[in-house]
């Protein structure tokens, strides 16, 4: 996406958000299915219904639809019981050509996945909620902006001066983005069993502990990690620290 459709994707983005309150409803949760819509209380004016738009990520970039683990697909549901739909391109746009009605556009999320706008769970369906749409000359535009999201578990472990090896619990353990203004640093404390999860978005990831004195590092106390967006789905690697009790 160049500079100029991100300046555009950003304005679509915010007018939807401040302008059309049928498009910033919340998504309903993974398993639950939006209510039909209602038809329009006065007659829409005729004339062509095209709905375009982008789907993007939390950094505000195009999702490649054919790249997710299920190709991304946005369905257009009518009040009248009409049922459009349009792939996701790999350059995130999608379009539809309509009919004037009120609409719902829901979008299945991928596993992994969650919204951010419209709001939705991972796996959800995200959802704009019901909006009439008569016909005019211009398209409509409306914006998805999903992210994937991976659960990385820091797993610590201490050992003592009699050869024991048990989970440390207590420990600090920091996630820190790596050149991305769009992600936050994260602080985790390890729990009984020396574990601690964070949820992390794409990207390159700094994950550190912080030392403690009377023990010395085993592994290395700092590592760095790469998520790509378009991973395939499941569990990921644990990173794990050890570290020894000097007396």
């Amino acid at each position: 996406m160049n500079h100029r459709l991100a300046l555009i994707v950003r304005f679509v983005l915010l007018l939807a958000l401040l302008l059309t309150p049928g498009l910033t409803a919340g998504a309903a949760a993974s398993g639950d299915t939006p209510a039909a819509c209602s038809a329009a209380d006065e007659p829409l004016a005729a004339g062509p219904v095209v709905v375009q738009g982008w789907v993007i990520n939390h950094r505000e970039l195009p999702v490649d639809g054919s790249r997710t683990p299920s190709p991304l697909v946005l369905n257009a549901l009518g009040s009248d019981g009409a049922a459009v739909s349009a792939a996701v391109a790999s350059n995130g746009f999608f379009q539809l050509n309509l009919t004037p009605g009120v609409w719902d556009f829901q979008m299945q999320l991928p596993e992994g996945w969650d919204g951010i706008v419209p709001v939705a769970g991972r796996a959800g369906l995200a959802s704009t909620g019901c909006t009439p749409l008569p016909g005019r000359s211009q398209p409509y535009l409306i914006v998805f902006k999903i992210r994937r999201l991976f659960d990385i578990t820091a797993l610590k472990w201490e050992e003592l001066p009699n050869g024991v090896v048990q989970p440390g619990a207590g420990w600090r353990v920091t996630f820190q983005p790596v050149r991305d203004p769009f992600a936050v640093l994260q602080v985790r404390t390890t729990d009984a069993n020396g574990a601690a999860t964070a949820s992390l978005t794409p990207g390159t990831w700094t994950i550190y502990e912080t030392g403690r004195s009377g023990w010395s590092p085993v592994t290395p106390a700092v590592l760095t990690i790469t998520l790509d967006q378009y991973a395939p789905p499941g569990a990921q690697n644990p990173v794990v620290f050890k570290n020894r009790r000097l007396w």
